[in-house]
């Protein structure tokens, strides 16, 4: 209520709103990005894949500088983070596959950033068939199933990725126990949208005035799960978490200050992101007796 008021109050004087919190919003970023020295990885990024505004089928928000920036800055703590999982690994070739892929945008960072070093076999998976082109079109391999579904048989995997994909599933326990149980990939990194406590999202049921129109998986959330609680289900399903780390969109050291910046992503989008290197270990899942077949 407090938040529709001062909105309400800004708009009256002549104030643009959506303006006010995008110049807040870049500024903290790229303070963000400064002080966790990503800034160069970044530049990077944006050399190897200088378009990225038709990532998202759902997108419907101009895609200006802040967005560009929001999308970036993130890329690069995902990228980041697939350099460390990917840091021990052995041999010339490896296979990486990023079930959620909406783009190919991930799989072509990795392709460039590590050509010194590997040799990059990638498979996408995504639901829509949209996104499938999208990567296709890239020249990347992809399929079209549910995350859930995903069948690859003997194929050896060095890394599954998934970036923003599991808080929308209905049951993401069942989809980390089937990878870890039917295939042969020890290792998996995730990212989800960060918060202290969890919840359950379904904006669309939420949100009354989109009641009646049409929603989809890209575009809602189920589960919005803690560090905490991802873990604890990730070992239900045959995962331990080896490395957790948050992607905080504002900067942390300023006292304060950031706890007022805290206040305000947190009331306009996410604090931040979790990301997380899983290693396969299915000695707890395996004591649950009731899974599927």
């Amino acid at each position: 209520m407090i938040k529709k008021a001062l909105k309400g109050t800004l708009s009256d004087l002549g104030l643009d709103t959506g303006s006010i919190n995008q110049r807040i919003g870049l500024w903290s970023i790229k303070s963000a990005l400064e002080e966790r020295g990503l800034g160069d990885l970044v530049g990077r990024l944006r050399e190897i894949a200088p378009d990225i505004s038709g990532q998202e089928e759902t997108e419907d928000a101009e895609f200006n500088e802040y967005w560009e920036t929001k999308r970036r800055a993130l890329h690069a703590f995902q990228c980041s983070l697939m350099m460390k999982a990917l840091r021990p690994a052995a041999g010339k070739e490896i296979t990486v596959v990023d079930i959620g892929d909406s783009a190919g945008t991930h799989m072509t960072y990795l392709k460039k950033l590590t050509e010194n070093r590997f040799k990059v076999n990638t498979l996408s998976v995504n639901l829509d068939a949209k996104a499938v082109e999208k990567i296709k079109k890239r020249g990347l391999e992809a399929v079209r199933c549910r995350a859930e579904d995903i069948s690859i048989g003997e194929r050896d995997v060095d890394l599954f990725t998934s970036f923003e994909m599991v808080e929308h599933l209905h049951d993401p326990a069942i989809f980390f126990r089937r990878l870890a149980k039917n295939t042969k990939g020890k290792k998996m990194l995730i990212t989800v949208p960060y918060l202290r406590q969890s919840r359950v999202g379904l904006y669309y049921v939420r949100n009354g005035a989109r009641r009646g129109k049409p929603s989809c998986a890209e575009s809602e959330h189920i589960f919005e799960l803690s560090p905490a609680d991802w873990s604890l289900l990730l070992l239900h399903s045959g995962w331990k978490v080896a490395h957790g780390e948050v992607y905080y969109q504002y900067p942390r050291n300023w006292f304060c200050f950031s706890a007022a910046l805290s206040v305000y992503w947190k009331s306009v989008d996410f604090e931040g992101f979790w990301g997380a290197i899983l290693e396969k270990d299915t000695s707890i899942s395996d004591l649950y007796r009731d899974w599927e077949g």
